[in-house]
């Protein structure tokens, strides 16, 4: 019988995961969707055992299996591929049938599965007519021609057919609904809310669904919301005062615990308990740690207002945290979103000349993914989504450099072997590429995805000035501008910079003050910035250093550490002012821990 090579793509990738205004949200999309490709993978393999390519799990009987909820392994990524033996292009085409009618129905179960957890009687009309048009799912097939380049050439024409089906979109007509004028969903504005009008306790209802005065949620949005189980994610928030609450010794932390259980109770705040416990010494979402919103809860009228158990709660905590000792502050309002994405994939991809060059390249890419979850925790982040050459995870200030780096070896150290094996040139093997964006915690989940996308593109930058295989990051200051920062995963000596800076600033060795004051120095000599001359280059380092004469260290007690004075001078004829101070205030805000380390309202 002849061979086929068939594909199947999933999505939408933008409303299935990136429709999304909290951190559970991102990582439910990233779930559902993985789920659904799970299931159509399933019957690819049950059809065919050993046909598939993409995915290429180690025990594919057990690692395909449906997962009840978000748990540790790598997703499964929205495309799949398999190499097939059938009849005829007729058998290929009942067959991808098969596998996206397994896609689509994983989804619906799935959906039902969220609605029952919700006590609030939806629009069942809405929902139904939602619910059946979630996904999209495109499906390809060539027949593989004989000869020893018979699976190079499939492979370019599949990639082809399939590009082909996309662009022929299918327009269904819409099911009519009689419930003209109904509020849009929250998360994307596209689809209309499945929420009644009028709720039953409606504030409470709202509370389980993570929803503010006047959101409204679709049947996707709801699944999002209700999926796995709340405990499970780690919130934003817990992320940014990680390094805090580290600092703690155990008995403020169980203070801290003690005052925050009555607020579980009320609903109030959520434990955490994901992530294979590595929050246990404080398992909540930590947002009441911070006195802003602290004091909106306190604050808050009309029906949202705390009851008096509530509001007991809320002031025993609020006791406890004005207990601590002064030096301890308050946790950094902070945290990073880390995205990455593997580089010249595509020139190891086009090495394989058979099918099993794709499966080795696959294992190799689903050991990496599966090494993600772990590799993250080790820094004390969480990863959302870990699939293929795909990462998006949540790390602390202080860890996200460092965890940068060690996914971007661990990514190296998985794919060079099978490049290796496929007579790959050296300087075309696969590297990663990771974005780190920095933001408050406050700051709409949208911006902050958008930054780190960003991010991942700067890190990646074009091939001809600034080569991929980097490091990027993008710093968005609430009520302030951005900044952003690049250095090639080869530069040692920027990024040993920025690793000492860091330390510095974290020691206490280091004025917040250089770095604005660098920035003066090069607006006031911004006419000797395209003058690379030695004259040029002595004049700006004659400036730094009359500077540095004048800066003091922790508080001003202290002369600036001589070692810290030379390696700025010898930065400054190493590149542009500007290029320093952005390194020196990224690296300020790396190594903070309180919000007095970055000098900003806690």
């Amino acid at each position: 019988m002849p061979r086929y090579l068939v594909t199947l793509s999933l999505g939408p990738v933008q409303t299935l995961i990136e429709a999304a205004r909290r951190t559970r949200d991102l990582w439910c999309g990233s779930w559902l969707l993985s789920e659904s490709a799970r299931a159509a993978a399933q019957v690819l393999h049950q059809a065919h055992p050993g046909c598939l390519i993409f995915p290429c799990p180690d025990d594919p009987d057990v690692e395909l299996q449906p997962q009840r909820e978000p748990g540790n392994s790598a997703n499964i990524a929205n495309i799949l591929r398999a190499e097939v033996e059938l009849a005829d292009g007729d058998a290929a085409r009942a067959l991808c049938e098969q596998a996206k009618q397994a896609a689509a129905q994983r989804l619906i179960e799935l959906g039902e599965q969220a609605r029952g957890k919700l006590k609030v009687k939806l629009r069942d009309a809405v929902w139904q007519a939602q619910i059946n048009d979630l996904l999209e799912r495109f499906a390809a097939w060539v027949e593989i021609p004989e000869g020893e380049d018979g699976y190079q050439k499939a492979s370019v024409q599949l990639g082809a057919t399939l590009a082909a089906r996309k662009a022929t979109r299918d327009f269904c007509p819409a099911v009519a609904l009689n419930t003209p004028g109904l509020p849009k969903s929250s998360l994307d504005g596209g689809l209309e809310t499945v929420l009644p009008k009028h709720w039953h306790e409606e504030h409470r209802a709202r509370r389980q669904l993570g929803l503010s005065r006047g959101e409204q949620l679709d049947a996707l949005g709801v699944m999002k919301r209700m999926a796995g189980t709340v405990e499970q994610f780690t919130p934003y928030s817990r992320i940014a005062a990680d390094p805090w609450i580290r600092t703690l010794d155990a008995e403020q932390r169980d203070a801290l615990c003690a005052a925050y259980e009555p607020m579980v109770q009320s609903g109030l705040a959520t434990r955490v308990s994901g992530n294979q416990g590595i929050y246990a010494d404080l398992p909540y979402d930590a947002q009441m740690l911070y006195g802003f919103r602290l004091e909106n809860a306190l604050a808050a009228k009309g029906e949202d207002a705390a009851q008096p158990k509530e509001r007991e709660a809320l002031l025993q905590l609020q006791k406890v945290i004005r207990s601590l000792p002064k030096d301890k502050g308050a946790p950094v309002p902070y945290a990073v979103i880390l995205k990455a994405d593997g580089d010249r994939m595509g020139a190891l991809l086009q090495q394989a000349k058979q099918a099993d060059d794709s499966r080795a390249i696959s294992q190799a890419l689903h050991g990496f993914a599966s090494s993600v979850r772990k590799l993250v925790r080790q820094h004390h982040g969480h990863a959302i989504y870990s699939g293929g050459d795909d990462v998006l995870a949540l790390v602390s200030l202080p860890e996200a450099v460092g965890c940068a780096q060690t996914l971007a070896k661990a990514f190296e150290t998985a794919l060079q072997p099978v490049a290796k094996s496929l007579d790959l040139a050296a300087d075309q093997y696969p590297t990663l590429s990771v974005g780190l964006a920095i933001g408050h915690l406050m700051e709409p989940l949208g911006a902050l995805r958008a930054r780190a996308g960003r991010a991942e593109h700067l890190a990646k930058g074009d091939t001809a000035n600034k080569p991929r295989n980097a490091l990027a990051i993008v710093l968005g200051i609430r009520s302030g501008g951005e900044l952003e920062w690049r250095a090639n995963w080869d530069d040692e000596v920027a990024l040993a910079e920025l690793k000492t800076f860091t330390a510095a600033y974290h020691d206490g060795q280091l004025p917040s003050r250089v770095a604005y004051d660098l920035r003066g120095i090069d607006q006031r000599l911004a006419w000797l910035r395209e003058d690379d001359s030695a004259q040029a280059k002595g004049m700006r380092a004659a400036e730094v250093a009359r500077m540095l004469d004048r800066a003091q260290a922790r508080g001003g007690s202290e002369a600036l550490d001589p070692i810290h004075r030379r390696t700025i001078l010898a930065s400054v004829r190493r590149q542009s002012l500007g290029t320093l101070a952005d390194t020196l205030i990224l690296a300020r805000w790396l190594s903070a821990r309180t919000a007095a380390d970055l000098g900003v309202r806690e």
